[in-house]
């Protein structure tokens, strides 16, 4: 699978010193994966209905795949992509 061979080509976040590479990496996984449109801000309401829970919870997976171990402490409790985007930033 290639998100396989891509996950462990890009650099964990690590925090603040290397979030914005990171989050530009991820973002492109993302679009990759086609699942890019769960973890933006706002959405029209037909997009959010559209957005299949299966999606939601792979770009969720990905997201956390992409985060060091170290700071999973802080995103533990997070419910959704939004929410656990929100807290890495």
């Amino acid at each position: 699978m290639a998100i396989n061979y891509l996950l462990t080509n890009i650099s964990k976040l690590k925090g603040r010193k290397n979030y914005d590479e990171s989050s530009f990496a991820v973002e492109n996984l993302l679009i990759l994966e086609g699942v890019a449109d769960c973890i933006k801000q706002k959405r029209p309401a037909a997009t959010a209905t559209a957005i299949a829970i299966s999606e939601v919870a792979k770009a969720k997976a990905t997201l956390i795949f992409t985060i060091d171990p170290s700071l999973y402490v802080h995103i533990k409790e997070a419910k959704s992509t939004k929410d656990l985007r929100q807290k890495l930033k």
